[in-house]
């Protein structure tokens, strides 16, 4: 059995980024590479988050793995070391 594409929705995604910025970019190689750049760097940064986040809802390390296309042991060592410092911060309301 095939896995479902879970890419389905990045090129509406970079679409709707090129509009936000007003870029003229249909078609040009070099504004679609910036606004994927743009979005693997954010990715990067907002990971962290999503998996200590995705810890403390109670999934596994087994799922967030498979979540992120990885090995349960390797995800596990890149985010499973420091999950108190990417934690949402609880509202104090």
């Amino acid at each position: 059995m095939r896995e479902p594409r879970r890419d389905h929705y990045l090129a509406p995604a970079i679409d709707t980024l090129g509009t936000l910025r007003a870029l003229p970019w249909l078609g040009d190689a070099g504004a679609t590479l910036h606004l994927l750049t743009s979005l693997l760097a954010e990715a990067q940064h907002r990971l962290p988050r999503a998996v200590a986040d995705a810890r403390d809802q109670d999934y596994s390390w087994a799922q967030i793995a498979d979540l992120l296309g990885v090995t349960r042991a390797s995800a596990w060592q890149h985010y499973g070391r420091r999950l108190d410092e990417h934690r949402t911060p609880l509202d104090p309301h």
